[in-house]
């Protein structure tokens, strides 16, 4: 700007102002919310002319970064303060650039947006707004769920939405999560499944027969949906379905039924489909036959039997050997069997010599041997293979023909079989036993021999048959209790064969066993089943109690024992152990004295214990009072651990009095009377979470056989359900039942503990409801906000009433005198409030004179909601405080308070010294400085230079005027200023003040170098002189001496002939027509002309640039000679037509007659008249003066 000036003052015209293209011209953007952002305009010259300028921003929150700029090409980067700011705020404002191409404003309009769906998440004003969003755009609604800044939606404010949120948040199933929340707000039903559960049939099967299962959604939603089977014929398609399987609300299912995998006759199943509510069974049946299972290769003759189609016929051959029902019916049975497994497994030579060997049973011999013909040749065919078929169809030979030679040889082949080959045959062993009638002879070897099998792997029910039946008949040979022996007992009491002398030696064994084993416990159950003799339930008991059993079933046999006074180490600890919830009177008199005496028994027994004794024992009774210190002393530990079951409850309703309370129990006991036993319907749940509405923190409870005991002080607290995998539920069906009734206990907990915390949090609740309406009132608020977790909405809530308070009590005190004490205000963390909040503190703080405070307020958060009337005062009070410093950010403030009509003397003084903006917001902040007589230092200077720098000036005359009268004007100001009038009066053919023409008389007048005066001051007043009808002698002669000078340098225009009325002009100036045109200094026009009436077309001809951009064509025309011209120029580009138009003949004859170029006119004319004589005359005339003038002034 100054270099500008200077030039200016020298005279020194540029050569024309850059032209500026600005890129964007207007900025429109959203701005994410809590953000620094940059952005950048692109200034750059459309005429390769140099730029140089300044920018400034009208918005606190938008800073330039580098607020100077120059180049042909300028990126002016700008920063975008967003912090703190809320979705929906509006950043209105403009950039102003003050360039030598001239003045620009750039308006930008910036819209806070929180996060890339800002916009969406402006508009869910409620919960369904947000449903409506998810049935349409499901995935995007699980985009924005996840969301961090998801919390800003409108909807989200309200204290239990945010609630229902934060237990939901981070958890796995995002799906599942969304439908829960919706669900849990009440927008959305759940989704409800339907489907067929009739009973599906299927006959007739010839191969794999496919169906399906159709669901039907009721609504749409998130749908998860196990499916399983329970049997082996059913083939699934898939096993689980979800939401996305759904296709318009419908899912299909498909299933195969497998024959192959049916047993013969009826097959039974399920398909079980099981969701979150819901359950749904479908039973399956279908029909099986003898072919079902097989394939073609294994039809007819060449099937075999498996373990599954002898399972029938062999139950009924154990019971036959035990004995258990009567042998005639049991044979009859076992002959249908064989039929049957003759008919489908007719090739199978076993079942051949099954049937045989129940003909013999049957004493039918005959048909047995024709039995054994049949199967002779297979048999035979295979006995390196089948060696256990071999045998038994030797075995049965020898039942219809015995041979002692054949016997012995077939014992011998058994034996060598079984012992030499070391392989285990059960089969062939009992056989051997059948056989050899020395092996029962010695019964402990073959007991010994029967052990081994077992232990070298062999679990035959025959083997333990035949090995209970010789224990009954040795009783000797049972002497320990071994793995051999539990198996063999076992299958001996469910067959019948176990005498009560065994199993009374078996309880008798039982004792000694160090460790417990599930098997032994049902072998010992179903002994004393079977003989209810003392010794077997003492054996029970003891082996429970090893077991550390404690379940309900191991009780019925503690109170049994008891009954029947079986004397049992610990039997009394494990009678209370497992003492059910329900036992409905009081102990045994005998266990109450054992447990007297002070017995170390853990948690749970004593609970038990002392809650039965509470209950169902008379409080006067002795044993009653020998147990009220242990009850009492329980009772307090208890408490202060802050234990809560529903025994304990019974315990606490009875021990616990309102005289106990004390400040230590007092601020335990709320958590034990707020308590609540929460059952839940859906045993897939391991924990129930309570979150409260007001708390940041959550609480989880284990839940133990689906109940949880939590303490509720809050009947809006929200409890979330958590499985075993982490995924949380809210829709799960529960109940929840008060543990303990006791008001009176719970007030006095109250009044002893005021401070209690959940007592706090639920005045708080109470007082922020209706409102603060006391100091005190307000100190809690505060009190809870800094010691407790607070969910982020409700200290939101609490810290809005704490500020409405204050802020209602600071305006009662308008005028400010110090009564009102803002130190709350002050000090109280900002940040995480709303902007609005912010606003209303800010406000108070200036009410109350708390400027500083205030003024750090804005500048950390903005100003965009302070009313104009505070921050005008905050102004004011900030300049006279800073002692009038500029301050750029104080001094936007006051601009914007002084554009808004609202200010006063202090503020007008501070932007008179400091204000630096546009012309037009220079010029109002002058013109009101000067009308209220403020001081307005060299504020007219600046808006001068600003003024000649920009080229706006409008108004400049009138500050200039200020400026000499009320300034020391600078020398090189005012030059500058007169050569900007100079330029706009010879370039820009403006009108201009006779001040100036005097001014620059005066100085042209007055330099004794005249060559030294700037050219355009000369063209200015030698214009201005062309124009006046008459000039003193005075002003001739100035303008004599003017013209010569830039006759010399060539400035030759169209007004230059007219300065032949006040002074000479010279002839051959005179005798020219000129055109004149004033386009672009660097322009290339393209004159066209023809002369009328001898041409008929245009031609070219050049037309010479004078000065700047001004084009002059000058042309010798003669009488009744008109010049039409067209002037071209390229413009945006294209060459158009600039000017045209047409000149005549003018030479201002006017004492000039006797000229040759007058004699040469005349002849023009005469021959245009078609006048000879006239003719003549001047052709004599001419050469009379031409010869004259030759014998005045001779050529040599």
């Amino acid at each position: 700007m100054r270099e500008r000036i200077n030039r200016l003052a020298r005279g020194i015209i540029d050569n024309g102002s850059p032209e500026l293209v600005l890129a964007p011209e207007r900025v429109e953007a959203s701005v994410p919310a809590g953000e620094v952002i940059r952005g950048e305009i692109l200034v750059s010259s459309g005429n390769n002319l140099h730029i140089k300028g300044l920018v400034y921003s009208s918005h606190e929150r938008v800073r330039v970064v580098n607020s100077a700029f120059g180049g042909l090409r300028n990126r002016i980067i700008y920063e975008v303060n967003v912090g703190f700011s809320e979705h929906g705020d509006e950043i209105k404002g403009s950039f102003y650039l003050v360039t030598n191409g001239g003045e620009r404003e750039i308006p930008y309009s910036l819209r806070v947006q929180a996060g890339d769906s800002g916009e969406v998440l402006g508009n869910l004003k409620t919960p369904r707004d947000f449903a409506v969003l998810a049935k349409k755009d499901l995935e995007k609604a699980l985009r924005m769920f996840e969301y961090q800044d998801f919390t800003e939606a409108p909807f989200m404010q309200d204290s239990r939405v945010r609630t229902i949120y934060d237990g939901l948040k981070g958890r796995a199933g995002r799906r599942n999560l969304l439908e829960e929340f919706l669900v849990a707000l009440q927008v959305k039903e759940p989704v409800k499944l339907t489907l067929e559960t009739g009973t599906r049939i299927y006959e007739n099967l010839t191969g794999i027969a496919e169906d399906y299962i159709d669901i039907a959604a009721g609504t749409w939603g998130y749908v998860s949906a196990d499916i399983t089977v329970d049997a082996p014929f059913i083939e699934l398609g898939t096993f689980r379905i979800t939401d996305q399987d759904f296709v318009q609300g419908r899912c299909r299912v498909g299933y195969r039924i497998v024959p192959s995998r049916l047993h013969r006759g009826r097959n039974f199943g399920c398909i079980r489909v099981k969701s979150l509510r819901e359950e749904f069974l479908i039973s399956v049946e279908a029909e099986g036959h003898h072919g079902s299972g097989s394939t073609e290769r294994e039809s007819g003759s060449d099937r075999f039997m498996d373990h599954g189609s002898l399972y029938k016929y062999l139950s009924l051959r154990l019971d036959y050997e035990a004995g258990v029902y009567e042998p005639a019916l049991l044979l009859n049975q076992m002959m249908k069997e064989t039929e049957h497994l003759r008919a489908d497994f007719p090739g199978d030579a076993r079942a051949k010599l099954i049937q045989a060997e129940l003909l013999i049973l049957n004493g039918r011999e005959d048909n047995a041997s024709l039995a054994l013909d049949d199967a002779r040749d297979h048999v035979l065919a295979h006995r390196e293979k089948q060696v256990e078929l071999y045998c038994f169809y030797q075995y049965l030979r020898l039942e219809i023909k015995p041979s002692v030679q054949q016997k012995e040889s077939l014992v011998r082949y058994i034996r060598k079989l079984l012992w030499e080959d070391g392989e285990i045959r059960p089969y062939l062993f009992l056989m051997l036993v059948k056989l050899d009638e020395t092996m029962a002879q010695n019964p402990l070897e073959l007991y010994r021999s029967m052990a081994s099998l077992f232990n070298q792997g062999c679990c035959s029910p025959f083997l333990y048959a035949s090995a209970c039946r010789l224990m009954e008949a040795h009783p000797d040979l049972f002497v320990r209790l071994g793995d051999f022996e539990i198996q063999t007992l076992y299958l001996g009491v469910q067959k019948g064969i176990v005498s009560r002398v065994t199993a009374l030696k078996a309880a008798g064994l039982a004792l000694g066993l160090k460790h417990y084993r599930k098997l032994v416990e049902r072998l010992f159950t179903k002994l004393y089943q079977t003989y209810e003799e003392q010794e077997i339930l003492e054996a029970v008991c003891s082996l429970l109690i090893k077991g550390d059993c404690k379940e309900k079933d191991a009780f019925a046999w503690y109170e049994k024992a008891l009954e029947q006074g079986v004397n049992l180490t610990r039997l009394y600890e494990y009678f209370l152990y497992s003492l059910p919830e329900d036992y409905g009177h009081l102990l045994p008199k005998e266990v109450l004295l054992y447990f007297s005496y002070d017995k170390d028994l853990d948690r749970h027994s004593r609970q038990m214990l002392y809650r039965n004794i509470l209950e169902y024992m008379n409080p006067s009774a002795e044993l009653y009072q020998n147990y009220t210190r242990h009850m009492e002393q329980f009772a307090m530990e208890q408490l202060f651990q802050s234990r809560i079951n529903r025994s304990l409850a019974v315990i606490y309703e009875h021990m616990i009095y309102k005289d106990m309370i004390d400040s230590r129990v007092a601020r335990v006991l709320p958590g034990i009377l707020k308590s609540c036993r929460i059952r839940c319907g859906d045993s897939r749940m391991k924990y129930v979470i309570v979150r409260y509405e007001e708390l940041e923190d959550e609480e989880a409870f284990l839940l133990e056989d689906q109940s949880a005991y939590v303490p509720l002080f809050s009947e809006r607290s929200v409890l979330l359900f958590q499985d075993a995998y982490g995924n949380r539920y809210l829709d799960v069906k529960h109940w929840k039942v008060s543990v303990m009734d006791r008001p009176e206990l719970l007030a006095q907990c109250y009044e002893v503990y005021p401070d209690h915390p959940m007592l706090k949090l639920s005045e708080c609740r109470d007082i922020v409801n209706r409102g603060v309406e006391t100091d005190e009132e307000a100190a809690l608020l505060e009190e809870i906000v800094t010691q407790m977790h607070l969910s982020p909405a409700f200290e939101g809530r609490l810290m809005q009433a704490v500020t409405d308070y204050y802020c209602q009590k600071a305006s009662e005190d308008k005028d400010g005198d110090g009564v009102f004490n803002c130190a709350y205000l002050v000090q109280i963390d900002k940040k995480p409030m709303a902007v609005r909040q912010r606003q209303q503190i800010c406000e108070t703080l200036i009410s109350q004179n708390y400027m500083r405070e205030a003024y750090n307020m804005i500048r950390d958060y903005g100003s965009q909601y302070i009313s104009t009337p505070r921050l005008m005062k905050l102004c004011t009070k900030t300049i006279l405080m800073n002692l009038f410093d500029q301050d750029d950010l104080l001094l936007g403030l006051s601009h914007q308070v002084f554009c808004q009509g609202c200010y006063d003397s202090v503020i007008l003084d501070y932007l008179c010294e400091h204000f630096n903006g546009t012309v037009s917001q220079m010029y109002e902040v002058l013109i009101q400085g000067v009308r209220e007589h403020v001081e307005t230092y060299d504020l007219e200077e600046r808006l001068l230079g600003q003024m000649l720098f920009t080229g706006c000036c409008d108004q400049m005359d009138s500050v200039f005027e200020l400026y000499m009268k009320r300034k020391t004007t600078k020398e090189m100001v005012v030059k500058a200023y007169f050569t900007q009038k100079s330029v706009q009066y010879f370039l820009e053919e403006k009108d201009m003040d006779q001040r100036v023409f005097e001014y620059l008389k005066q100085a042209v007048g007055n330099t004794f170098d005249k060559d030294r005066m700037p050219t355009i001051y000369l063209l200015a007043l030698t214009r201005y002189f062309s124009t006046l009808d008459k000039v003193d002698g005075g002003d001739a002669e100035l303008l004599k001496t003017m013209t010569s000078l830039l006759l010399e340098e060539g400035l030759v225009f169209p007004y230059t002939r007219e300065l032949s009325k006040h002074i000479p002009v010279p002839e051959d100036i005179m005798d020219k027509a000129m055109v004149e045109y004033r386009g672009r200094k660097d322009a290339h026009p393209e004159l066209q002309v023809r002369i009328l009436p001898e041409e008929t077309g245009f031609h070219s001809e050049d037309i010479r640039r004078v000065y700047q951009g001004i084009f002059v064509k000058q042309k010798v025309l003669f009488e009744g000679e008109i010049m039409e011209y067209r002037i071209y120029d390229y413009l945006d580009g294209h060459r158009r037509l600039a000017a045209e138009g047409q000149v005549e003949c003018d030479h201002k004859l006017e004492g000039k007659e006797n000229s040759r170029f007058a004699c040469l006119n005349e002849m023009g004319a005469a021959i245009k008249d078609r006048d000879d004589s006239r003719l003549l005359n001047a052709m004599e005339d001419y050469l009379k003066k031409s010869a004259a003038l030759g014998r005045l002034f001779p050529m040599e």
